[in-house]
């Protein structure tokens, strides 16, 4: 059993006293916590922007991605269109059509997986949201389109870049498909 006594030395400024720690103390945590938030607020995003592009002042027209990240802007090769697949007009208007719908998946953080098909009988290079799934999917985007007597999952592989590619190239008479990952956050090959 808990026994209360009054002890009456006890006097009310006592109280007074402990109630101006208590506030200053409530304050003073409070001001911190919010200085806290306030800065964390603020402080620059760390966000990176992936800007896509189409070079086209070589022979091959090239799709490239690079970083906004100051520190380590690098140009990473993701496309490179080969002239066995295109004619060189095609070629340059394949790279940028390709470019520009590669910059809007990547502004909507929708990039995930490149991959081949054929839609209507004709070879296309596309970009899906997961693998498992073609460029016939109403998720699926596709990029371009290649000549209709080249094999899709051949020309796919030898038109990535080098940090996009397996380590060994498909058997085209066994593999209907390959995906490709192009998603910059899971993986150590982009820049960030």
């Amino acid at each position: 059993m808990i026994e209360f006594t009054f002890n009456p030395e006890f006097k009310s400024r006592d109280i007074s006293s402990m109630n101006k720690r208590l506030l200053w103390n409530t304050i003073g945590t409070t001001s911190l916590f919010c200085i806290g938030i306030v800065t964390s607020l603020i402080q620059p995003s760390t966000a990176t922007t992936i800007n896509i592009v189409c070079k086209t002042n070589a022979s091959t027209p090239t799709v490239i991605a690079t970083s906004s990240e100051p520190d380590s802007k690098k140009d990473v090769t993701l496309l490179s269109f080969l002239p066995q697949y295109f004619s060189s007009q095609s070629a340059i208007q394949s790279c940028q059509n390709a470019a520009k719908r590669l910059q809007a998946l990547y502004s909507r953080d929708d990039a995930n997986y490149l991959t081949s098909d054929k839609l209507n009988a004709q070879p296309v290079i596309c970009a899906v949201e997961r693998r498992g799934i073609g460029c016939n999917h109403n998720s699926a985007q596709v990029l371009f389109t290649l000549e209709p007597t080249a094999n899709p999952t051949q020309a796919l592989y030898e038109m990535l870049g080098q940090d996009f590619k397996q380590p060994q190239p498909p058997n085209v008479r066994t593999v209907g498909r390959i995906y490709s990952d192009i998603n910059p956050h899971r993986f150590h090959w982009w820049f960030f």
